[in-house]
């Protein structure tokens, strides 16, 4: 059951005459307003798909709902929808940090890293102390999932797993914070972070795991976005450190990606939520040590997004055959409109 009533949007204009990313990830903004976005007094909330009678959106989408209106803002100017996704944000709020679905106490540690992240762009450019607090508050809650060896568990009960989807994104959020506050409490954690992946999530092939059980069983799958938060973890330990090393051993993953992915429509195939996340931390090593490949690929995914995945009446990117998540889409459009953003950035 939808929480909202959904209205009727506007029609998508001709796609073929949308041809720069920086108009594409407007347009694909818009579309995501229209279709997957309500506004409450003066909160925006989000439904997880485009259809009618589509359910209220979970954390985890919304994360990347406020990604996508970060990164979009950073075009236009217009911080208007990111202050309004953060006030519908506090309806998922227990405690510090945040819930799946409002008023459901289990919360997720890899959901809050996303959210953590998120703020933690948004400190970046606004300096805004209070995100910067907000960070804080909620890596306080994240803290509490690490377990004994290190590396952090997917959900606060049961914690019978470990994921590359936490530590890593824990790991980031914990040097940004070192980085910003100096404390070196921050840089501990990452450090044990760093060890855990290492030793217990990183393959043979340079690519990384889902999970690893409590008990050592190990759930072998190579998600595109577990191989990118580690990226940008080595991408932000260069910057801190200085050591080329870092950007080395970012670069040996993500070579073993794109070669993996590069294969039988591996990328394709892979959910656009996670790429988002895979190509944002690519981009980030490239900023560093610039490599026309991970450009190339981007560009490549992007195109066949616009022309093949566009549904010509709504304007969501959702069709042909592309990767997606789950059923309801806006996690994954909402991915599509940050790589757009992120790539109008490039120039």
């Amino acid at each position: 059951m939808s929480w909202f009533k959904r209205s009727g949007g506007r029609v998508a204009p001709d796609g073929e005459a949308i041809t720069t990313p920086g108009e594409r990830a407007v347009e694909a903004w818009r579309a995501l307003h229209d279709n997957c976005l309500f506004r409450i007094k003066d909160a925006f909330c989000a439904l997880d798909g485009p259809a009618r009678g589509s359910a209220g959106a979970s954390l985890w989408p919304v994360s990347q709902v406020l990604a996508a209106a970060i990164d979009v803002a950073g075009l236009t100017g217009d911080q208007g929808p990111v202050g309004a996704l953060l006030t519908g944000l506090k309806r998922y709020r227990i405690g510090g940090a945040y819930g799946p679905n409002p008023s459901v106490m289990t919360r997720y540690y890899d959901d809050n890293c996303w959210i953590a992240l998120d703020l933690l762009r948004l400190h970046d450019r606004t300096r805004d102390p209070a995100h910067l607090a907000h960070v804080e508050e909620i890596f306080t809650f994240i803290a509490e999932g690490e377990g004994s060896e290190g590396g952090v568990f997917w959900v606060e009960e049961p914690k019978e797993s470990l994921h590359t989807c936490s530590t890593a994104p824990a790991a980031q959020i914990a040097l940004g914070l070192f980085r910003s506050t100096g404390d070196e409490r921050y840089r501990s954690f990452a450090e044990r972070c760093d060890a855990f992946l290492a030793s217990r999530l990183r393959s043979p092939t340079g690519l990384y795991w889902d999970n690893i059980r409590t008990t050592g069983e190990v759930e072998p799958t190579h998600w595109s976005y577990n191989q990118g938060t580690p990226i940008g973890a080595d991408v932000l330990w260069y910057e801190l450190d200085g050591d080329v090393g870092r950007l080395d051993h970012a670069g040996v993953t993500a070579r073993a990606a794109l070669d993996f992915y590069g294969h039988d429509d591996g990328l394709w195939r892979q959910p656009a939520a996670f790429n988002g996340i895979f190509f944002r931390d690519l981009l980030a090593l490239h900023n560093r040590r610039p490599d026309d490949r991970i450009v190339d690929a981007l560009d490549s995914y992007l195109e066949r997004a616009w022309t093949t995945a566009r549904d010509p009446r709504t304007g969501m990117l959702l069709g042909g055959s592309i990767g997606r998540y789950d059923g309801g889409g806006t996690i994954d459009h909402a991915a599509l409109v940050q790589l757009l953003a992120l790539r109008a950035g490039l120039g």
